[in-house]
């Protein structure tokens, strides 16, 4: 009796050294995750200058998932002594107002929008040409729950054919997703 008490009290040593190893594992991995959701992916200010190749004025059709559709002109200019992409659009006679800035190691697109509201976004990810921002609601004072908004863009540059562009974006609210807008740009 007095053997099966002594090893049971080792084998109730090595189990709680072993779920106090697991724990401290877990811990770290879940620290580990949680800072690299809030490090930015890509703080490049290369990225702003490559965005500079948009100057000037591009036109298309945009093309909504709800089956609508409206002519779009896009007109680009560099401003701010250069640290501003100011982008006015016009969606079948809405205008709108974009400005693109590089900023404590951030390449940030502000929108002035025709649903009266003012999204900021972040830059995701930049590849090959190819951008997409993602709306930081908190930083934009916006919530889904209460708020409809762009949530995300999406713009390739296109490198085969620098007079072109692809431009996308989507609109979520309270619903979820409204729709997304997608448009072939050509210069003009």
């Amino acid at each position: 009796m007095l053997l099966f008490a002594i090893n049971f009290i080792k084998f109730d040593l090595i189990n709680n050294q072993i779920t106090n190893k697991m724990k401290n594992l877990f811990f770290t991995i879940t620290l580990l995750f949680a800072v690299s959701l809030n490090a930015n992916p890509n703080p490049n200010p290369n990225d702003f200058e490559t965005l500079k190749q948009l100057e000037g004025k591009w036109i298309g059709t945009l093309e909504r998932t709800n089956d609508t559709n409206d002519s779009f002109i896009l007109d680009f200019s560099i401003t701010s002594n250069g640290s501003a992409i100011l982008e006015e659009s016009n969606t079948g006679g809405i205008e709108m107002l974009t400005i693109f800035n590089y900023q404590n190691d951030e390449l940030l697109l502000t929108h002035y929008c025709g649903l009266k509201n003012k999204p900021i976004s972040t830059l995701d990810s930049s590849t090959n040409g190819k951008f997409k921002f993602k709306t930081d609601s908190k930083r934009s004072g916006l919530t889904l729950e209460k708020d409809t908004y762009v949530t995300s863009w999406e713009i390739d540059l296109m490198p085969e054919d620098e007079n072109k562009i692809l431009y996308k974006y989507t609109v979520s609210g309270p619903d979820g997703v409204m729709f997304t807008a997608s448009a072939e740009m050509s210069r003009i």
